[in-house]
């Protein structure tokens, strides 16, 4: 399919299947045809009839009109089935560029039969994986074409759906996009041929989800600088010896990711709320991570996402400086998710829908121009 003739395409199915989070299927959203297979059960119906009218054979012309009419009871039970259907988009989980993610979909009941659900095999592929940006310097930056036709993946529907969203069916449908940045999802194609094949039945359904692909990461050499402040004596981290002559400075929400050791596992026991253990240290030391600035950019956004990774894995508080980018030294995972997305969104041309705002990034105009020229 030529670029003019799917754009024109994406156009049109925005106006007739707009896009939402949740899609319940009607007439509008449902296309069908015969598969290869029915047209192959046609052809073979018209032959029957052909013979049976040359042969004057009744019987020959009985077939034909039998299988003329299990041609069209398919044609409703296929299409009634497939409008069974309703999904409902999850929130999609960041995800490195050289990895796989994930979309998921969550089969719900539908608001016209809540009580009845769609049966069969749903075959999903991905129509675009991301949304083009019309401008052609963002184009350059976001689109990801391949030639080979995107892979389809196959679910087995459940059939087992009766209102409660605790039970409801989730799809894992693979999403795999080789930039980093962040991007809006393109449409997805859903089809079904239940029950006997001879009709397909499909659709194209954009779920307005966002994801952020962060840099592949690469270890190397990092220039880390130690930062002296006067407010050091108050820095609050969360020591891993437990031998340490630290005071005991609160406790805290248990975030996933943290240290075992560091959990008060008395509350845990008492009343089943995981917090975990903050202690004020005097010899808390705080350093910036920092590439020189005639490294190429793709090289210095993944040695820093290594070590990124790699400073929160042993919860060390660290900051990021590199042409431009400023992040205040801190630990934790909302940190490192902080970091992350802003390495990942670093000299790209952000999309209007997802800004990077947060009070401790900062990037100088001027530098961050000189960082686009090189």
């Amino acid at each position: 399919m030529s670029k003019h003739v799917k754009r024109r395409l994406l156009k049109w199915l925005d106006k007739r299947v707009p896009a939402s989070h949740e899609h319940h299927l009607n007439l509008n959203s449902i296309f069908i045809l015969p598969s290869g297979f029915g047209w192959t059960f046609i052809i073979l119906s018209l032959c029957l009839f052909l013979l049976g009218t040359n042969y004057q054979n009744n019987l020959m012309l009985l077939l034909s009109y039998l299988c003329l009419s299990i041609m069209l009871l398919t044609l409703f039970y296929t299409h009634q089935n497939f409008a069974r259907l309703a999904v409902k988009a999850l929130p999609p989980n960041p995800f490195h560029c050289n990895l796989q993610g994930e979309m998921q979909l969550q089969v719900i009941p539908h608001t016209n039969s809540p009580t009845k659900s769609c049966c069969g095999m749903l075959s999903i592929k991905w129509l675009n994986a991301i949304r083009h940006v019309e401008t052609q310097e963002r184009t350059r930056d976001y689109t990801v074409e391949k030639s080979a036709a995107p892979p389809s993946y196959t679910f087995a529907l459940n059939g087992n759906i009766d209102g409660h969203e605790g039970q409801a069916q989730t799809l894992h449908v693979p999403l795999n996009i080789a930039t980093r940045g962040k991007f809006t999802l393109g449409r997805i194609t859903i089809a079904c041929d239940f029950p006997l094949g001879l009709y397909k039945c499909w659709t194209h359904l954009d779920f307005q989800q966002h994801v952020t692909v962060y840099a592949k990461p690469l270890e190397g050499p990092v220039t880390i600088d130690k930062v002296a402040s006067a407010d050091e004596s108050k820095s609050v981290s969360q020591i891993n010896d437990s031998t340490n002559n630290d005071d005991f400075y609160a406790l805290k929400d248990y975030e996933v990711g943290q240290p075992l050791n560091r959990v008060s596992w008395k509350h845990v026991a008492k009343n089943g709320n995981w917090v975990s253990k903050s202690f004020t240290s005097l010899c808390s030391d705080s350093f910036v991570l920092s590439i020189p600035s005639n490294v190429d950019i793709e090289t210095a956004v993944s040695l820093l996402t290594f070590e990124t990774l790699s400073w929160s894995a042993a919860d060390r508080v660290f900051g990021i400086h590199y042409k431009g980018l400023n992040i205040a030294p801190n630990h934790g995972v909302e940190h490192m998710q902080k970091c992350l997305t802003a390495l990942a969104c670093f000299n790209r041309h952000t999309p209007p829908f997802s800004p990077v705002d947060d009070s401790t990034v900062s990037i100088s105009k001027r530098q961050n121009e000189r960082a686009s020229s090189v």
